[in-house]
């Protein structure tokens, strides 16, 4: 289940990612006793978690500590002396911790670099499931994220895209891009796969749709969950006259006028501010204005005909991101589809916040897309 921790969305929503593996465990239990009444603001998170990781650490809790490790980080911008230091610590901690999960690492060539990828290979497995996060996932947590599908039949092939995850810290120049069909291909060419389910976690709930429109050696497609644009997880949490006014602004092409209107927001609210810095970093683009029409190009808008692929689409009636009306929007414009399956998460059912944190209940969905059952 969600559990609301703190009453900040973004901060619960993030604790719940963060431990939701660990349900149950005593010793996270009781480190949150202790680390949740510290949460007051960015700064005491960054500070918190970094202190109970290197605890955690000197106990030779490692798979805890890759955990905090990633919290410590999380909010973490360009610049700061801490990112550094706190990625090593978190790599080192995940890969000592779970070096006997069973994947492989690759490196994969793409343009002018190499995009990071692992691998779950089934002794059996005919079919092959390719996997992707959105704007704030890493290789390591996707990798835990999936694991426990690795004896379902499929081989599990898990990468980061353009400016995702690691690829901020060994690429300076690699930036997140609308065309996920570019990097998705090149994996696919890598692996010498020529057909693949493919699912999109998050922002990449989006590239999956869009890789699936022009990349045909994708056979089914599964968004965890929908996202249908960019500008949707931007203005939620803007009060109703902000938000229109930036609707407005942003037809009228108000450069300056937006730059001062997010400017403004950004001082109130921790989820825009790191929204639109964790975007200047994402894509190199460095005001408001020119990042959001960068972004506006993450539309399913007039994508949706050229999907003609099995579809599995799974939406949260809490999302803080996407609206829930969405789902409705986008099983409407699949029009070309060989099959729509969906599922709506609601808080009877559990699983009605973003990609349905603190539950399994998506993992059990695609489990079911994958087995026919759905």
């Amino acid at each position: 289940m969600f559990h609301h921790y703190t009453g900040n969305r973004q901060f619960d929503l993030q604790i719940n990612r963060l431990c939701f593996s660990f349900e149950g465990n005593k010793k996270v239990e009781a480190d949150l006793k202790e680390i949740v009444p510290k949460l007051k603001d960015i700064p005491s998170w960054n500070k918190v978690w970094k202190e109970y990781a290197l605890m955690r650490e000197a106990k030779g809790d490692y798979d805890i500590a890759a955990t905090y490790f990633f919290g410590a980080g999380f909010y973490l911008l360009e610049g700061d002396k801490d990112r550094e230091f706190i990625q090593r610590h978190r790599l080192k901690n995940f890969y000592q911790a779970y070096a006997d999960l069973g994947f492989e690492k690759y490196e994969i060539p793409y343009e002018n670099t190499k995009l990071s990828a692992a691998k779950f290979s089934h002794p059996k497995a005919d079919k092959n499931l390719l996997i992707f996060g959105g704007y704030d996932s890493n290789l390591e947590e996707l990798i835990l994220w999936f694991a426990p599908l690795k004896n379902s039949g499929y081989n599990l092939v898990i990468f980061e895209g353009p400016g995702q995850g690691n690829m901020l810290f060994k690429d300076k120049k690699s930036h997140f891009i609308m065309n996920f069909e570019r990097p998705t291909a090149a994996v696919l060419d890598y692996f010498a796969l020529d057909k693949v389910t493919a699912l999109g976690l998050s922002w990449g709930g989006y590239f999956v749709m869009r890789a699936a429109a022009f990349e045909k050696r994708i056979e089914k497609v599964i968004a965890l969950d929908i996202f249908y644009q960019s500008l949707d997880a931007l203005m939620t949490g803007l009060n109703p006259i902000s938000a229109t006014l930036l609707k407005t602004l942003i037809v009228c092409r108000q450069e300056k006028l937006i730059d001062t209107l997010i400017s403004r927001e950004m001082k109130k609210s921790l989820d825009l501010s790191w929204k639109i810095n964790r975007g200047y970093e994402l894509t190199g683009i460095r005001t408001p204005y020119k990042l959001l029409k960068d972004l506006e190009r993450h539309s399913m808008k007039n994508l949706g005909p050229l999907i003609n692929q099995e579809v599995l689409l799974l939406a949260g009636e809490k999302d803080q991101y996407v609206p829930v009306r969405r789902l409705r929007q986008l099983k409407k414009e699949l029009v070309n589809a060989g099959r729509v399956s969906s599922c709506l998460f609601t808080e009877k059912t559990g699983g009605e916040q973003h990609c349905q944190a603190g539950t399994s209940l998506a993992l059990e969905a695609v489990k079911d897309f994958l087995d026919g059952k759905i």
